[in-house]
């Protein structure tokens, strides 16, 4: 951990916002507008892939990251649970995950985001999360790729500390999202800051994911009160990707422009 007067040292010449990675969030679907879109406001790109149709990730990415855009992937795949409590069920998942493994090794982007719990209706088991998980976390490693657990605003992995030992006891890496973290019971309830998360999760994560809270959608910030704090104790952490998870394009240079003035300019007013 950085002392403050370092941190103040950084801040004021702005090389700290130099050492962050700021991505935007894609799915296969949205090529190549979007992605094109990415590229040319000067973002990452943090790319879901179709479940159906694996082979397509390489020819969606590939022409952007010889551009130099960096690429993180998204296994978002609902109905596809690792710990899924129909053991065959679990075992398609798990297929599934580890051909995308095999479909994004050496592409120079090898982290991927996976989820426990994604569909409430799906019924979990704890033994077949931290088979599957594990299995998948070891199978990647071996292959060159980062498997980060994400957080979820409802279901096991709402639990900080639930996503901390599985985890630590697969092997895998995490990702921090936000919102997810802003909107959680455990939050809501106030038995636990998010800043508390971000120190909880610090030693293992790998990603951000970026916007101010979730309801059926993901929401914007219009100024820092919320995430003013958050980005002060993400800068306090060694994790410095973070994927604005929005689909609206002012909304997601809007975000960047608060972030931007949050760090580089000392910006600390709550107004935009």
């Amino acid at each position: 951990m950085e002392n403050t007067r370092n941190l103040d040292k950084k801040i004021s010449t702005g090389s700290l916002i130099d050492d962050i990675t700021l991505a935007v969030s894609t799915q296969w679907h949205a090529f190549p507008e979007r992605f094109d879109w990415i590229a040319a406001n000067g973002f990452a790109m943090a790319y879901a892939p179709d479940p159906e149709k694996l082979h397509d990730t390489t020819n969606h990415v590939m022409p952007y990251l010889k551009k130099g855009v960096p690429v993180h992937y998204h296994g978002y795949f609902p109905g596809f649970e690792l710990g899924d409590a129909d053991k065959h069920q679990a075992e398609k998942a798990l297929d599934l995950h580890m051909r995308t493994v095999d479909t994004i090794k050496g592409t120079g982007g090898e982290v991927m985001t996976v989820h426990i719990g994604l569909l409430s209706a799906i019924e979990t088991r704890h033994a077949h999360i931290v088979q599957n998980l594990g299995r998948l976390a070891a199978y990647a490693r071996d292959r060159g790729v980062k498997i980060c657990l994400e957080n979820l605003r409802t279901g096991v992995t709402s639990d900080p500390e639930k996503v901390v030992e599985i985890a630590a006891e697969c092997g895998a890496f995490i990702t921090l999202d936000v919102g997810h973290a802003v909107s959680c019971a455990q939050v809501a309830r106030g038995e636990i800051t998010v800043v508390q998360i971000i120190d909880m999760f610090r030693h293992a994560m790998e990603e951000v994911h970026f916007y101010e809270y979730e309801t059926d959608t993901h929401h914007a910030p219009s100024d820092m009160s919320i995430l003013g704090p958050v980005v002060d104790a993400l800068l306090e952490t060694d994790c410095r990707w973070w994927t604005i998870e929005l689909i609206d394009y002012t909304d997601i240079l809007n975000t960047r422009r608060l972030v931007n003035n949050y760090i580089i300019k000392g910006d600390r007013s709550l107004a935009a």
